[in-house]
């Protein structure tokens, strides 16, 4: 009696994690679409800026810093979870080289992280000319990283 008591728990412990973990999936990967969306949406800040759409100069240096804050926040492991690859279902554009080159998946995003630096250095220095040149660095990171882990849009 007490070995089925047990197996039957397991077994249902077993059914309810694996059904909690397809069900934080999809959150998983909304969460990381939105993570993805605020980084080029400072990216966009500062570009108009830089572009003479706005001139909101003084914006430049706090969104570098977020986007810096926000990318070494990333933690890969739970952001790009093992169960959170594409399928029918789900919304991502993560390919499946996120989790088979996971080396490189985590030096290209260091790297990202890198020109980040870079950025808020150089909006420091309030020079638009450096701002303009490590912009430009980040968005070749950042389409580096995408060419290989990243589905094209159509």
């Amino acid at each position: 009696m007490t070995k089925i008591i047990f197996m039957t728990a397991f077994l249902l412990s077993t059914i309810i994690s694996n059904s909690a973990s397809a069900q934080n999936a999809e959150d998983i990967i909304k969460y990381r679409i939105n993570i993805m969306k605020s980084l080029g949406n400072h990216i966009s800040v500062i570009a108009a800026n830089l572009k003479g759409k706005v001139s909101i100069n003084e914006d430049i240096l706090p969104h570098s810093q977020s986007m810096l804050l926000t990318l070494s926040s990333i933690n890969i492991k739970k952001l790009f979870p093992i169960n959170t690859k594409a399928s029918d279902s789900s919304k991502t554009k993560a390919l499946d080289s996120v989790w088979i080159d996971k080396d490189l998946f985590q030096k290209s995003m260091s790297q990202s992280t890198e020109r980040t630096k870079d950025l808020v250095t150089a909006a420091e220095s309030g020079n638009n000319q450096n701002i303009a040149k490590s912009l430009g660095a980040l968005g070749k990171s950042c389409g580096a990283c995408h060419d290989k882990f990243r589905k094209k849009k159509n």
